[in-house]
């Protein structure tokens, strides 16, 4: 009885002490991680700040931003997220003048938000600090975001890949240099992919934080820029497809997900409802876009809206003198009329869209034109992804949240609006460099198989 009580204690001691071994280990590898997250982030952000230094501008400046410049302001004054001034630029694009106010345009919140925080630091209209401070910061956090993804769908050992591809893609860069939303959308849109990535990992016994912050990054996305605004579809068959046709699992998580977005979205609703006394999901604008994109008459090819043919020039008069909330719901009722009325011409005109505008490299007139630097990589960047998106049907489970993504966010663009390629592909473009880093991956695996047959017959021989 003494032994077994003594035989007990022993192995009771030796238990503790073993736990205790363990949790050190866990500890020191916990921290380890952090220590290589935060070096990785040092690098990005030097990178960063050595791309904006390489210009001979501090930031470039456009209406749109001066109108997210004015309403941070009107937030920081007390005046609340509200925009009380308009800009217009001259044809020759340099100038750019304060206009008569026709409107107030409603923009997400979190952009303004966003600035006010470094107006508040560094002073009003503090543009080279917004590119400095906030862009360099969002921008760096975003190549994490893709070394994270990348270690999620081929390891530790090939994350680098597409953090350096992130990095080194220049239309990244040097829309980061614009005060406007670009950078904060790339840094939201690629968290998004990366929990769907940590989503799929885990779909076995996906954990409840998981899907919360999914839901929470889709409800912040859309308060930057409304992309994710009707994804939900292709989510919820996704999420049905990955957990094998579990209808009761897979609603249960897509019910989490769209109550923590709208959690997230519901605010804003509810601040633009007592306002504006109508229901704006995110902004007020972009129905002329809709027609116009859905213009029978409007050329697909080519891009600069104003040149663009009108759909009814007689229609067009009557409309312009309306007040403009009832334009912007003219034109959206036009826009609806004709895509239920021509079905199949929609379909086909807007996949002539995505063709001769959305997936067409960077010109290098266009490059000039912006003083962009390294835009020849463009064509690189999407032939790489193009070749990646054909190497992952070979393992559709793992990947076919970004095709879905790719797939959904292109057709949307063109279906909406009539737009080239560059600026308005970015969203789509941290999933592009996914999948071209899946290219890289194969690559050097291969070349890494074929290493070792050759080194093993040469020893053979030998």
């Amino acid at each position: 009885m003494i032994l077994n009580l003594q035989r007990m204690d022993v192995l009771e001691r030796v238990k503790k002490r073993k736990d205790r071994f363990e949790s050190r280990g866990s500890n020191f590898m916990a921290r380890k991680k952090w220590w290589v997250t935060g070096l990785l982030f040092l690098i990005a952000l030097t990178i960063q700040l050595l791309y904006i230094r390489s210009y001979n501008v501090g930031y470039f400046i456009s209406p749109d931003g001066l109108h997210y410049s004015n309403i941070a302001e009107n937030f920081l004054k007390g005046q609340g997220l509200v925009n009380t001034a308009n800009f217009v630029q001259k044809d020759d694009g340099d100038i750019i003048r304060q206009a008569i106010q026709t409107r107030e345009y409603i923009v997400g919140p979190v952009y303004p938000i966003l600035l006010a925080v470094i107006y508040g630091l560094f002073g009003l209209m503090n543009f080279k600090m917004v590119i400095l401070v906030l862009h360099s910061i969002l921008s760096a956090a975003s190549a994490i975001l893709a070394y994270k993804t990348g270690e999620l769908l081929f390891g530790k050992g090939y994350a680098w890949i597409p953090f350096g591809l992130t990095l080194g893609y220049p239309i990244f860069a040097f829309w980061g240099m614009y005060v406007l939303t670009e950078t904060t959308y790339i840094f939201t849109i690629t968290l998004f992919l990366y929990l769907l990535a940590r989503y799929g990992k885990e779909i076995q016994r996906p954990k409840l934080r998981t899907i919360l912050y999914l839901g929470a990054a889709i409800g912040v996305s859309n308060l930057v820029r409304p992309f994710l605004l009707l994804f939900f579809p292709v989510l919820g068959f996704w999420i049905l497809w990955s957990h094998g046709w579990r209808l009761k699992i897979a609603l249960r998580d897509f019910v989490i997900i769209v109550m923590m977005t709208v959690a997230v979205m519901s605010p804003w609703w509810i601040r633009n409802f007592i306002k504006y006394h109508e229901f704006i999901a995110v902004s007020n604008y972009g129905s002329y876009e809709l027609y116009l994109g859905n213009n029978p008459l409007t050329i697909t090819d080519k891009y600069f809206y104003y040149a663009q043919p009108s759909y009814d020039p007689e229609v067009k008069a009557r409309i312009e003198k309306l007040p403009i909330p009832e334009q912007e719901k003219e034109y959206k009722q036009l826009a609806v009329s004709y895509v239920l009325e021509h079905p199949f011409l929609f379909i086909q005109r807007t996949f002539e869209k995505e063709k001769n505008l959305f997936w067409q490299p960077i010109s290098p007139i266009e490059g000039q034109l912006y003083k962009m630097k390294g835009v020849f990589l463009d064509k690189w960047y999407l032939l790489l992804g193009l070749l990646g998106v054909l190497f992952s049907l070979f393992s559709l489970k793992r990947y076919s949240f970004l095709l879905l993504f790719v797939v959904y966010y292109s057709f949307i663009v063109s279906m909406i609006t009539v737009v080239e390629g560059a600026r308005y592909r970015l969203p789509v473009m941290p999933a592009m460099i996914l999948l071209g880093s899946l290219v890289l991956v194969i690559a050097i695996k291969e070349i890494g198989r074929l290493a070792g047959l050759n080194s093993g017959a040469g020893r053979r021989v030998g």
